[in-house]
């Protein structure tokens, strides 16, 4: 589906737009959804554009009463000569079908995925942020959109993204709180899949972090709570000595891209990335010990942000800026913004028609 550059359906931008760096995160929401229905009996629908704020919502459906969905969490990005593309696709379209697997609902054909959001970037070309300044963030969502009470497997479902411009997110610098009795996942859980229920899961460790004066929550294990998890909606990563550190997929957290595009940058870089459990008392043995280095989270919509400590209530382990956070946000923005020819099979070009 092409749609021709004056076509209704491509919208400019509002006269108020703001400056990309003026965007934030998830404020500026496009006017379409990419969407695709799916039923039992007729399998996936041809993709269709519907405007935004007419989508329709059933307070009955699975979606809403019983939590059945899953999303998903890309980037778009504007090259140098003014080209669009899509980062990594594959690999959420993947994670896509593994989170649907797990709630019991369909899986969307990688091909269908791609479709969708090609479309839904196509539509909102516009909305795409000049070059190095910003992007396009889409939200795949997959969910039961079928009226009925009682927990059963829906009958009825819609794949649909919307998109929002954002800004290129600056390198933060977090102080965490060791959440000592809530968790957000537990093994046998929901923890790998990129469901709702997880983030509203973290939402109360959140606010009690925010409460005692941190940035943000990194969670332990739902039975030492001794034990990292994930740092926030980040995955973690912490430099001891020579080597860097991140806690294993073991079904609790998941399974990040951006986790993912790290470990490669940094053994390519012939440092040693070892996935093991870490427990505070190993970070605090580190520290005494001297070899405790950058820590920092990764995930789509932070790239990277660096942990300054980790507090418990009993103590503050702090880390040491070894610039390795910073190095590694600046050269995967350049793989991102296509500035560099490294990695370029993670990035998928996206077709605009010009008439």
């Amino acid at each position: 589906m092409r749609l021709p550059p004056q076509h209704p359906l491509r919208p400019a931008l509002p006269p108020d737009w703001p400056e990309p760096e003026a965007l934030g995160f998830g404020q500026y929401l496009g006017p379409y959804l990419a969407e695709a229905q799916h039923r039992d009996d007729g399998g996936w629908a041809a993709p269709s554009l519907t405007p935004r704020t007419a989508a329709p919502v059933a307070v009955a459906c699975g979606a809403v009463q019983y939590g059945l969905s899953v999303f998903e969490g890309l980037k778009a990005f504007r090259a140098a000569d003014g080209s669009i593309h899509l980062f990594r696709p594959l690999a959420h379209a993947r994670r896509l079908q593994a989170s649907a697997r797990r709630l019991g609902l369909p899986e969307p054909p990688e091909e269908l995925f791609l479709l969708l959001c090609r479309l839904a970037v196509e539509v909102h070309a516009e909305y795409v942020p000049p070059h190095g300044r910003g992007s396009l963030y889409l939200r795949p969502t997959l969910f039961a959109d079928e009226e009925g009470l009682g927990l059963r497997p829906a009958t009825r479902h819609r794949l649909s993204i919307a998109v929002t411009a954002c800004s290129d997110p600056p390198l933060k610098a977090l102080r965490l709180w060791a959440e000592p009795e809530l968790i957000r996942a537990a093994p046998g859980g929901l923890g790998a899949a990129k469901t709702g229920a997880n983030y509203a899961a973290g939402l109360g460790g959140l606010r009690r972090a925010q409460a005692r004066g941190y940035d943000d929550v990194v969670w332990l294990d739902a039975f030492t709570h001794t034990q990292l998890g994930e740092a926030g909606t980040m995955n973690l990563f912490v430099q001891i000595g020579d080597e860097v550190v991140t806690p294993p997929l073991d079904g609790t957290i998941l399974a990040g891209v951006t986790r993912d595009c790290v470990i490669q940058l940094l053994r390519e870089g012939g440092v040693r990335v070892t996935e093991m459990a870490l427990g505070l008392d190993d970070l605090a043995a580190a520290e005494s010990a001297g070899l405790l280095g950058t820590a920092f989270g990764t995930g789509t919509a932070a790239r990277i942000a660096r942990i300054v400590s980790i507090g418990d209530g009993v103590r503050e382990i702090r880390f040491r800026d070894t610039v390795l956070a910073a190095s590694l946000a600046a050269e995967l923005k350049s793989i991102q913004s296509g500035d560099t020819a490294r990695h370029a099979a993670w990035r998928e070009t996206v077709s605009i028609s010009t008439g």
